[in-house]
């Protein structure tokens, strides 16, 4: 049993390091064994796990996606009984902060034009999302939080825009003069989500 926890953390680690090898240098440019040397292993560690390199970015985005995944960041932050609403906020919120896992989607929004292994997987990703972020609209109707006239796809989109769209500018380097308070930006997403508890305007 200690043998197969130690392997199965020697994995884990080389996952984490494989994702930091994609972050700082792209698909292309990583190299199999700067992984291992970061670990302190040989390459032939990684490749007795996955026989090319692709394998094990592959790996590693799977690994780090399944972390940045909403269901997954709320359960780790001890959350996940909440009201809906505030489980809303508190995703939000945390868009202001830096976060080296979710500097993962950066380099792999970059590398999907031009490998069907990450594009593949970011859009597994992306999809699956979707469907946390939806599903957390539909327990917020459900309880009286959202009006059920509002599209829930239309809602969990701008919860994931807004997401992405935050990091994306955070990991360009946006002046901090133009970044919010956590204060006002708090305040902005609990009006955009009151906002959704009453009837829609019609045109």
């Amino acid at each position: 049993m200690a043998t197969r926890n130690k392997a199965d953390e020697t994995t884990r680690r080389l996952l984490e390091l494989a994702a930091e090898e994609f972050i700082e240098r792209g698909y292309e440019l990583a190299r199999v064994n700067d992984i291992a040397r970061r670990a302190g292993l040989t390459s032939g560690a990684v490749y007795g796990r996955w026989p090319h390199k692709e394998d094990v970015m592959v790996a590693a985005l799977d690994h780090i996606f399944e972390q940045i995944l909403p269901e997954r960041r709320l359960k780790g932050a001890g959350v996940d009984t909440m009201k809906p609403p505030d489980m809303v906020a508190l995703l939000g919120a945390s868009l202001l902060s830096n976060d080296q896992h979710r500097d993962v989607l950066v380099q792999a929004f970059g590398s999907a034009r031009n490998n069907d292994g990450i594009s593949e997987r970011l859009q597994a990703f992306l999809d699956e999302e979707a469907r946390q972020l939806g599903h957390l609209v539909e327990e917020g109707k459900e309880a009286g939080f959202c009006d059920p006239a509002y599209s829930t796809a239309a809602v969990a989109f701008v919860c994931q825009a807004i997401g992405i769209g935050a990091h994306l500018l955070h990991a360009a380097g946006l002046d901090d003069r133009y970044i919010p308070s956590d204060s006002d930006w708090d305040t902005l997403l609990r009006s955009l989500i009151n906002a959704v508890s009453s009837e829609p305007l019609r045109p």
